[in-house]
């Protein structure tokens, strides 16, 4: 991604070389970054993180308490139990939100490689967190037939995983959108006349 190797440099230009490798020195390192920085309110668990990231909890402890050396998270003990937050003082963390705005929160390529394995998916349309829009009425609507609620719910956590945070999205069969589009339907026009990007556009509206 070349908008994202952009972005590395600048950062690399930015931040001291042992700051930059302990924050980027793995996928898993930058899967926690995305969560905690899109959550920068919420306290987590290790246990929590794993398995919202689907990650073993060995690795995510590793990463954690090397995110909490260099101040990046916040610890708290609390009844017995740990938590971590994102350090709003860290002297990058600004730096590291725009990072996260302006770079994908998930990989498209790997996304729509996902979605023709799902079923006959006639519309794929990301907005939202996806295109970094805070006015849009979901992150994804996906339009398709005899797509399997199992593996579609697997698709929604394993891409929610990617990017760190919960996604609003809406499902809907070919005959559903097509009536609601017909109607006016002020969800579907919503999105479709703000910004966004189709992934998938065989309906060709």
């Amino acid at each position: 991604n070349r908008a994202f190797c952009f972005i590395m440099v600048w950062m690399a230009k930015k931040f001291s070389e042992p700051t930059l490798d302990a924050l980027f020195d793995s996928p898993i390192r930058v899967k926690l970054l995305k969560l905690f920085l899109y959550n920068p309110d919420r306290d987590f668990e290790s246990k929590a993180v794993s398995k919202k990231l689907n990650l073993k909890s060995a690795l995510v402890n590793k990463n954690i308490s090397g995110l909490a050396e260099i101040k990046f998270l916040n610890c708290k003990n609390s009844n017995g139990k740990k938590t971590f937050r994102v350090n709003r003082d860290f002297e990058f963390y600004n730096e590291l939100k725009e990072l996260v705005a302006r770079a994908s929160p998930a990989s498209k390529e790997k996304m729509l490689k996902r979605l023709k394995n799902l079923g006959k998916i006639k519309l794929a349309l990301l907005a939202g967190v996806f295109i970094n829009s805070d006015t849009s009425r979901a992150d994804l609507l996906i339009v398709g037939d005899n797509i399997k609620p199992a593996k579609f719910n697997n698709f929604i956590k394993n891409l929610e995983a990617e990017a760190g945070k919960e996604i609003s999205y809406a499902l809907m069969t070919t005959k559903e959108f097509h009536y609601r589009y017909d109607m006016y339907d002020r969800f579907i026009r919503d999105l479709l006349d703000f910004k966004h990007e189709k992934l998938i556009n065989k309906l060709k509206i």
